[in-house]
Order: C-alpha cells, then sequence, then structure tokens
C-alpha cells in the first residue's frame, strides 16, 4: 500500500472523492479504487504495475453475490414472488420464482439465479435480484416519484451519476421524440402520464414493484431537449439505494444504445 502511497501527490485534495491520499491508497489496493482515479497521478506512474491487490473487484462482487444469494435461498419463495410481484412456479427444477429485470426474463431457483436455463454468471444481476428478493419489500406504491438523490443517505456521486444519465438521454434524442418513443416501446415502456408536465412521459419496470418514470421535453427554438428520470418513492423498500442506481445506469446505457 506504501508503494501505491507514494505515487501519490499527498496533498489530500480531496478531488478522487476520498478525504486523503491514504485513505485513497488503501482503497487502490483494495481494488475499490483505480490510480487513475486521482487526477494527479503521472502517466508513468498509471502505467507502472502496481502490487496485486489480495482482493480484486470482481472477488469482491463473487463474495457479496454469494452472501446475497445464500438469503435470497433461503426465503420463502411463494412469500417472495407475492411481495416482489414474481410469478411462483413449481417444476422438474422445484419451486421458482419467474421475474422480469431490465425486461429480461429471470428464474430464482434453489440453486440461484437462472438466465435462459443457465446459471447466470453477471454478478451484478445477481446482487440486484438476489437483495430483491431476500427484503420482500412488499410497500404499495406511494405515487410520489423523487429522484435518487430524494433517498437518505444517497451519496454525492449518485446524484451526479443521474443528472450524466438524464443529459446523455437528452442529447441522445434532442429533437428527435419520434425516436424517443420507438425506443420506448422497444424497452417495453409504457406511455403514462403523472404529476410532472412533460412532451411525453413513460413507464419502464426496472423490476416488477420498481417503476421508472422517463419524462423528456422536447427541443424548442429556445432549449434543447431535456429528461428527467423518477422513482417510486417506495423503491427503497425494495432495494439497496446504490444497487438502485447501478440498475438505472443500466436502463441508461440501453436505452441510449439500441
Amino acid at each position: 500500500m506504501l508503494e501505491i502511497y507514494k505515487k501519490l501527490p499527498r496533498t489530500n485534495c480531496g478531488k478522487c472523492g476520498v478525504p486523503t491520499c491514504m485513505a485513497f491508497a488503501l482503497k487502490v489496493q483494495s481494488a475499490q479504487l483505480r490510480i487513475d482515479a486521482c487526477p494527479y497521478v503521472t502517466k508513468e506512474n498509471r502505467e507502472l504495475d502496481t502490487p496485486k491487490p489480495a482482493v480484486t473487484m470482481e472477488d469482491n462482487y463473487d463474495r457479496v453475490s454469494s452472501e446475497l444469494e445464500a438469503e435470497a435461498k433461503r426465503t420463502n419463495f411463494k412469500e417472495a414472488a407475492i411481495a416482489t410481484g414474481g410469478h411462483f412456479a413449481t417444476g422438474k427444477d422445484g419451486e421458482m420464482i419467474k421475474l422480469t429485470m431490465l425486461n429480461k426474463p429471470y428464474e430464482m431457483r434453489k440453486e440461484g439465479l437462472f438466465e435462459n436455463d443457465a446459471y447466470c454468471s453477471d454478478s451484478w444481476s445477481k446482487i440486484i435480484i438476489y437483495d430483491y428478493i431476500r427484503r420482500k419489500g412488499n410497500k404499495p406504491f406511494t405515487g410520489n416519484w423523487v429522484t435518487l438523490g430524494y433517498f437518505p443517505h444517497t451519496a454525492s456521486h449518485v446524484k451526479a451519476f443521474q443528472r450524466s444519465a438524464e443529459e446523455k438521454v437528452a442529447a441522445a434524442f434532442n429533437n428527435k421524440m419520434n425516436g424517443l418513443k420507438t425506443r420506448c416501446k422497444e424497452l417495453g415502456g409504457r406511455e403514462t402520464q403523472g404529476k410532472m408536465k412533460a412532451d411525453y412521459i413513460c413507464q419502464f419496470d426496472l423490476l416488477p414493484r420498481i417503476p421508472l418514470y422517463l419524462c423528456f421535453w422536447d427541443a424548442d427554438e429556445e432549449f434543447a431537449a431535456s429528461c428527467k428520470l423518477f422513482l417510486d418513492s417506495s423503491a427503497e423498500a425494495y432495494i439497496d439505494i446504490e444497487y438502485l442506481a447501478y440498475l438505472v445506469e443500466r436502463f441508461v446505457e440501453r436505452f441510449i444504445h439500441s
């Protein structure tokens, strides 16, 4: 870790999002951050091999996934299916919960999460769905549309991400309202109405009990197009907010890359 620390400016400027250079070095060592997240690291130091961390990022994801999988497997599947809006079924593989995430079908079995009848290999898909199932949120929609920044203890980088995501959608469909509507239909969106006065509002089910509302204002002679993404305030009962932010990020990436 000290070898990494020596490559840093040691000014504790905080521009990497971590308060001190020592804390930053620890995060790099444990693969929570990359060394190039520091804007002042020289090109030479970025290219130098750093000691292989004892734990990689993928190791961390696998560990979290395994822990959540164990909890999800112990859950009463019938109760969880009702609470989360999934479909409970029994078959040759035993009990299962069928649900969709980002318009893709998954099955939660006693052996873990399956996609296309094969064990899911994507750690983040497993983390999100296992957390969703184990929580059994069972909270009715409030009808209160909020941004990610509304939820308590939301990290500043999550708020910044939402602004960036909305700007990406607005830029991709500036003066392209018909293209936006077509993309919404392709991803299973449903035109809807709400408290917001927008030129177009579409609802997507990130997960059965986690709707996302895309509000879009088309460009005019004075302003470029703009977009806002909203969630029902009940979402925090169903999923960890950090995981929810990653799920929204995945949605936006799929939305703008047809």
